[in-house]
């Protein structure tokens, strides 16, 4: 039958605009004015299982489903009626059908699903089109799925199509393939874990974001993936591509898979080439053939390429080797041929080189790919000159007289890796040259520093002083160089972050040599280690100029690595990331970046740290739109890893712990290092995703790491302390809802205090930084107070939530709900206080779509009875948890548990009463003995006792 519509499991990703105007035709039925969707797309594309998602959301229709089957040898007539109605149909179908059918739309709205209706029967056509015409005054919803590319202009559906075209309430809905972003979300959801930006790029590329080869392509991948491979490509999904071909001619089915061999859209004399290889005389009619059978496409006016990219790789794969060597040859001989009459263009010469390399030709493949690499790094077409150049790499040890050595390779290779941004091939040449290059010491010193740029962009490793050391001594042969003030300034760098007293020194020498040579390149690394020393002593305006001048020399040495490291350094001489400031200006050196033309991997870089910004100020669909633009490419582990933190962030925050624990875990396997690498937040990162899975001691226990780490504090030092009084504050609260003895837990964070009277200050800072940091010293003395009970802890609350306000509305909108929570504590006389701080809660977490708040607010709300402007629990009936009380505790009695769970749900004790069948003074007498067992001061303070409970059983 071919592919199925339908993604593995429960995966349904996206289509948010699609499943809208399915859900417009459900509520036009719903109005009584009927309507017909036919959802078109390639098989495979998702159209069932879209329809399926729609109807399934609309649970007051009845949903009636029948399918069309591709049956050859029987006739079975109004086969998908038949099974709508559930029997045969009489003499006359079509007033039959139509009177069944408008008894059920009397009855109750319905939705009439038909899939694959390319293959339904002249009959089932005929009554449909009876139904169609008399659709407006049904509350009928008609829906219908066809498969692109099976419908031809000799079709029986194609004339049905022309004539209902024309009739009301008739509609198509072209479905298109996913984007990345949904294929991310897809395969999250069929590996079971957040999978690798590499591994989602390259399926895309693969698949055209096809949902069902999706699926068949990462089948038995381990989570941890980071690509595909370089295995065959599995039956199921060659079948499922070539489903097209084998309906074709035996004619179009040779013209069309030499021309997968041809390596892109053919035309004019590549499409004559094609058709002489393939022993056609006139290839027109089968073109059409093709392109009716949705095997290919018009390209660009004039040309033809394969409808789906895995069509052509499987075309070839199904020749011969010997086959494909032979056409890969023959079709790099008639490209030579012609460009002895035409003259050499990049594109013919790069086809030549891969023809040649495929038909294993390896000295027509070595001159191939030289002529090739010359004219790409003649046309700056640095992507081609890589591969080009490292085919040359790869083959030069079989060629009999190379025209190159390996050195020379390897510095081109080198050269026009930086300027593509290839940071795998610059790493890979930079090494080799090390290793076996003959280098003058200025040269070797360059390439060491260079080397721990790549490292630390792919995250293989922080900077390593000792080679810095010896970038240095090598340079010092020649102390007026400019390699040697650049060498110097990385050491400065380094020793920087190490917290090196002997570091300004060294930064400072190195600006100095950097002015006296004037070198551009030195002179922004330089300014940039100054700028770094003067943020770390608060010497705001002069880290700001020094950092100015550090960008504008990068920008004028076109180095992307300088002009991201000055621009991030810039950004720090003004403040935190959730100044907005900061943000704006490194949004406005991100753009200078792109304008320059400087590699994707820098300007991502920016990107990141801009959406850092973003997420801190809650703007977070911004921060979700920058991190999207950063990975579009591939931008190397620095990026990757930046970005994934920040996800693990903002999926925390609004409760999405799975999805937090994924990007975590891949942030963990895609760099070497991770407290140590201080430029990173995973020390924060990490305890905030622990406290937000329920794991209060892996939260103390992160933040603690990072707040020990050796140098200067990692980023996002100042959230560590807040969030460690955090997690002993859930853990002495755990304690004593199990009546045990919290003395160990307080005398922890006695210590912690002791150790840290204050969050942990990051370098820098003015006065937008200094409203942060008092808002995380009044967060951190609140979660102390709420461990120790302080009397004064809803006045600690108050002081964290004032000033948090407009600074950092998470830690705001967790401190309202927190206050609210204390407030209720003190009785009636701060009722209004509570009810206040409760709907600002409520307000910020429905802005930021901080769900775990959002539940404790709703939670909060429903137990005070206090109406929420926009409640998100109604007053209602108690769930099945809320029976329960969240309690699971052995010292509460049956009936305890159950007046528990009315408590939870906001009832009074006459409405416990009355729903019991028990006397207000009895219910009273129960609450009395719940609030001496379980320690808690009032009703409400036991309704968040026995929430807590529910929470830890559920993630026990």
């Amino acid at each position: 039958m071919g592919p199925s519509d339908t993604p593995a499991g429960d995966v349904f990703v996206g289509r948010v605009d699609e499943l809208g105007e399915l859900g417009s035709a459900l509520d036009s039925a719903r109005a009584g004015s009927g309507r017909a969707v036919l959802v078109t797309g390639d098989a495979g594309i998702g159209k069932t299982r879209l329809v399926q998602r729609a109807t399934t959301l609309a649970e007051d229709l009845v949903v009636l489903t029948g399918t069309c089957l591709p049956l050859s040898t029987l006739n079975v007539p109004l086969l998908p009626l038949r099974m709508v109605v559930g029997g045969p149909l009489g003499g006359d179908p079509a007033e039959e059908f139509d009177h069944w059918l408008g008894a059920r739309c009397a009855e109750q709205p319905v939705a009439l699903v038909l899939d694959d209706l390319q293959w339904a029967d002249q009959a089932t056509l005929d009554v449909l089109m009876w139904v169609v015409a008399g659709l407006r005054a049904r509350r009928l919803a008609l829906l219908m799925t066809v498969r692109r590319g099976e419908v031809g202009p000799d079709h029986p559906l194609a004339r049905w199509l022309s004539d209902v075209r024309r009739l009301p309430g008739f509609g198509e809905l072209p479905l298109g393939p996913l984007d990345v972003e949904e294929t991310r979300a897809q395969l999250r959801g069929l590996l079971g874990d957040e999978p690798h930006d590499t591994l989602i790029r390259e399926v895309h590329a693969r698949t055209g974001g096809n949902a069902y080869l999706n699926e068949l392509l990462v089948a038995g991948l381990p989570a941890t993936a980071t690509g595909l491979g370089d295995g065959a490509l599995p039956g199921d999904l060659v079948s499922a591509v070539l489903r097209p071909w084998h309906r074709l001619s035996p004619p179009a089915r040779e013209l069309s898979r030499v021309m997968a061999l041809g390596g892109g859209v053919t035309r004019g004399q590549a499409l004559e080439d094609a058709s002489r290889l393939a022993g056609v005389d006139n290839p027109g009619p089968l073109l059409r053939e093709c392109v009716e059978a949705g095997l290919l496409d018009v390209a660009e006016g004039d040309g033809y390429w394969f409808h789906h990219p895995l069509q052509a790789e499987s075309l070839e794969a199904s020749l011969s080797p010997l086959e494909r060597r032979r056409l890969h040859a023959s079709y790099a001989q008639v490209l030579e041929t012609r460009l002895s009459s035409t003259g050499p263009g990049l594109d013919s010469l790069v086809l030549i080189a891969d023809h040649r390399y495929r038909a294993d030709d390896v000295e027509g493949a070595y001159g191939g790919a030289g002529r090739a690499a010359a004219a790409a790094e003649h046309e700056q077409a640095w992507g081609q000159a890589v591969r080009m150049l490292r085919r040359m790499i790869e083959v030069g040890p079989r060629v009999h007289h190379p025209s190159a050595t390996p050195t020379e390779l390897w510095s081109r290779l080198r050269a026009a890796a930086e300027r593509d941004g290839d940071l795998d091939s610059e790493l890979d040449a930079t090494e080799s040259l090390l290793d076996h290059g003959r280098l003058d010491p200025l040269d070797e010193a360059e390439l060491v520093v260079r080397r721990q740029h790549l490292r630390f962009m792919k995250g293989l490793g922080f900077f390593d002083r000792g080679e810095l050391a010896r970038a240095t001594q090598l340079s010092a042969v020649e102390p007026a160089s400019w390699q040697h003030a650049f060498a110097l300034a990385e050491s400065g760098h380094a020793a920087l972050w190490a917290d090196d007293p002997g570091a300004p020194a060294l930064a400072a020498e190195a600006l100095t040599r950097a002015r006296a040579v004037g070198h551009p390149r030195a002179l922004a690394y330089a300014l940039t280690a100054n700028a770094m020393h003067a943020v770390y002593l608060s010497h705001v305006d002069e880290a700001g100029a020094w950092g100015a001048e550090a960008v504008a020399c990068a920008a004028r040495s076109g180095d992307g690595f300088a002009f991201g490291h000055a621009a991030m350094w810039e950004a720090n001489s003004i403040g935190g990331n959730a100044d907005p400031r900061w943000t704006a200006r490194l949004a406005g050196r991100r753009q200078e970046l792109v304008e320059l033309g400087l590699p994707h991997p820098y300007v991502a870089w920016l990107a990141t740290g801009e959406a850092q910004g973003q997420l801190q100020r809650g703007e977070w669909r911004e921060c979700q739109r920058l991190l999207r633009y950063a990975l579009g490419r591939t931008p190397g582990a620095l990026v990757d890893v930046g970005a994934r933190l920040q996800a693990a962030q903002l999926a925390a925050f609004q409760g999405r712990v799975h999805e937090a624990e994924g990007h975590l875990a891949r942030a963990d396997e895609l760099f070497g290092e991770t407290s140590t690498f201080l430029p990173f937040e995973f020390d924060a990162t990490r305890a905030m995703v622990r406290i937000a899975a329920g794991d209060p001691r892996g939260c103390v226990t992160a933040a603690l790491v990072g707040a020990s780490t050796a140098g200067v504090p990692p980023t996002q030092s100042e959230w560590l302390m807040p969030l460690a009084a955090r997690g002993l504050a859930d853990l002495v609260e755990a304690c004593r809802d199990a009546l045990g003895d919290p003395r160990p837990l307080l005398d922890e964070l006695d210590e912690l205090e002791r150790r840290f009277p204050q969050a942990i200050r990051d370098a820098g800072g003015d006065e937008f930084y200094d409203r942060e940091m008092a808002g995380f010293d009044a967060l951190y003395a609140a979660e102390r107070a709420r461990a120790r009970r302080a009397r004064e802890r809803a006045d600690a609350w108050l002081q964290a939530a004032d000033r948090l306000r407009d600074v950092l509305p998470w830690e705001e909108c967790y401190a309202r709900w927190r206050l609210a929570e204390a407030l209720f504590d003190e009785g009636g006389a701060r009722r209004p206080e509570a009810v206040a701080a409760l709907r600002r809660a409520h307000e910020l977490g429905r802005t930021l779509g901080a769900e775990p708040v959002l539940e404790q607010v709703a939670a909060l709300a429903r137990t005070a009875r206090i109406p929420l402007a926009d409640p998100l629990l109604p007053l209602g009936a108690p769930t099945a948890s809320e029976r329960d009380g969240g309690a699971g505790a052995a010292h509460l009695t049956a009936r305890e548990t159950e007046i528990l769970g009315h408590i939870v749900a906001g009832r009074t004790y006459g409405e416990i009463a009355r729903e019991l069948v028990l006397s207000e003074k009895t219910v009273s007498s129960h609450v009395s003995h719940l609030l001496a067992k379980t320690g808690c001061a009032n009703r409400v303070d036991l309704a968040r006792w026995a929430t807590r409970r529910h929470r830890s059983t559920d993630a026990g």
